[in-house]
């Protein structure tokens, strides 16, 4: 398995990275246009060059057919035959350089023009004789010597004859367009792969920087133990690739918090565990065969278990107040969440109960979880019960004001001192004792998680002797408002 797991790991190291992956399909991506534009241009290259040529043999065959309507340009006197008027047009046209002219009589070569063309066609006796067989004005392609040429032969007959008599052969050598054709194909494709050679570099050094962030959260994850939760990644920018390393940071906290709670879970049951466990197992070990010391264990049993039951479900209630999911927001009138707590409240002690003030209006009703609100209030009257002498006043109130609510429970007991009140809330916290006795500790720290939940706070202010007033302040948030169905129109406005 060890073996199988180190393979694994190493087949993993050893892959292509994202980086390569997507720079190589970019890469490629870009190479496939290239090819496809340098070849769509190499075939509009050579397309032009062979429309160019076509082009140019009609030219010449249209000045040919001018130059024979008019005179001999040597004597002024119009062409006597078909030798005379081809040697004139011979003499009289000057080829371009790629280009030559001759003519056919008798099926034999008989002149050319003056320049040396690149290929002699008029010595090759097969195109020759080929050449004195057209009827009618012929346009093709050969292969020659010189590389392909386009040609034309232009038939010409004597006044009144039936049959031409001679042939006029106009010949368009491709092989230096081509090869200017191949020439800027050639450059096209060095200054592509130089592109794209240069591409490369850039979107590597792009790609890099772009992946930077992902690359810090795999080597984070790989770096982050049941330990060590408390590394984050560095985010820049707004983009997909910062949005992931700060959606990797939250969940990192979200663990990080899951993992505190769950320790700090761990750590306050056994700490608070440990203590009725070992009184109710010393009890049982020494309890004797005596009716009246068994009862007592018994008893005495009873009440450490009952305390280990309410240790529990407050610790499971705090271990959920850091989940999602711990609120359930509804539209709750507060007025009524205060009248209701007090005539819950009252069963807890022999106090003079009363109410300081209950929210009115249409800010009363506010979108909270009532039935956590109304568990951190009672929670404050039992420690007020706790804390104060038959007799003593307690007061519950709530108001809504400048976009915030506040509960309160205040009472007339012995009071807390300064340096006690910050640190009240903490879990398992207890004061010096007062003579009213000592709770779990846990109560003020679940009334704090649940103004926190809501996104308020818990405050106390009280002085030794003059009792102490407790504050639930939450942000108001108003339910949504869904509007009034529109009443029903009777028959007779129906009707109307």
């Amino acid at each position: 398995m060890t073996m199988m797991t180190t393979t694994m790991m190493t087949t993993e190291r050893r892959g292509i990275s994202a980086r390569t992956r997507i720079l190589g399909w970019i890469l490629l991506l870009v190479a496939v246009a290239v090819a496809v534009i340098v070849l769509a241009t190499g075939r509009a290259l050579f397309a032009r060059i062979d429309a160019a040529a076509s082009a140019e043999l009609g030219h010449e065959a249209d000045k040919f057919r001018a130059f024979a309507l008019g005179t001999d340009p040597a004597t002024s006197r119009p062409f006597a035959s078909v030798d005379e008027l081809l040697a004139g047009y011979l003499a009289h046209s000057v080829p371009e350089q790629a280009e030559t002219f001759f003519s056919v009589v008798d099926a034999r070569a008989h002149l050319r023009s003056r320049e040396d063309p690149p290929a002699r066609l008029d010595r090759d006796a097969a195109f020759v004789a080929m050449a004195a067989r057209v009827v009618a004005p012929t346009a093709g392609r050969i292969d020659t010597t010189a590389g392909p040429a386009e040609y034309a032969v232009i038939p010409v007959a004597a006044a009144g004859a039936a049959t031409p008599a001679g042939r006029l052969v106009v010949v368009e050598f491709l092989a230096p367009a081509y090869d200017e054709a191949w020439s800027t194909i050639r450059t096209m494709v060095v200054i592509s792969a130089s592109a794209l050679a240069v591409a490369a570099v850039a979107g590597w050094i792009v790609a890099g920087r772009v992946l930077a962030p992902i690359r810090a959260v795999r080597e984070t994850a790989a770096r982050i133990g049941e330990t060590d939760l408390g590394r984050r990644i560095a985010v820049s920018g707004t983009d997909d690739v910062a949005q992931l390393a700060a959606t990797f940071n939250r969940m990192l906290d979200r663990l990080e918090a899951a993992f505190d709670g769950q320790r700090r879970f761990l750590d306050d049951a056994g700490h608070e565990l440990r203590t009725p466990i070992t009184i109710i197992r010393g009890h049982l070990d020494t309890m004797g065969d005596d009716p009246d010391e068994r009862a007592q264990t018994l008893h005495l049993v009873g009440d450490e278990l009952e305390r280990m039951s309410r240790l529990v479900d407050d610790l499971i209630m705090l271990a959920r107040s850091e989940r999602p999911g711990f609120l359930l927001r509804e539209p709750t009138d507060l007025a009524d969440l205060v009248v209701e707590t007090l005539a819950k409240a009252t069963a807890l002690g022999d106090r003079r109960w009363s109410i300081d003030a209950v929210p009115i209006g249409p800010d009363a009703i506010a979108l909270v979880d009532g039935q956590r609100l109304t568990q951190a209030l009672v929670q404050l009257a039992a420690n007020a019960v706790a804390h104060t002498d038959p007799g003593d006043a307690i007061a519950l109130g709530g108001a809504v004001a400048d976009g915030r609510i506040r509960l309160w429970v205040n009472d007339t007991g012995c009071g807390i001192p300064p340096d006690e009140q910050q640190h009240i809330f903490e879990r398992f916290h207890r004061g010096p004792d007062t003579g009213h006795g000592h709770g779990s500790g846990l109560g003020l720290a679940i009334v704090a998680r649940i103004a926190e939940a809501h996104g308020g706070t818990v405050q106390v202010r009280s002085a030794p002797g003059e009792g102490a007033a407790f504050t639930i302040d939450l942000p108001y948030r108003a339910p949504v408002r869904t509007p009034a169905p529109a009443p029903a129109l009777t028959r007779a406005q129906e009707e109307t």
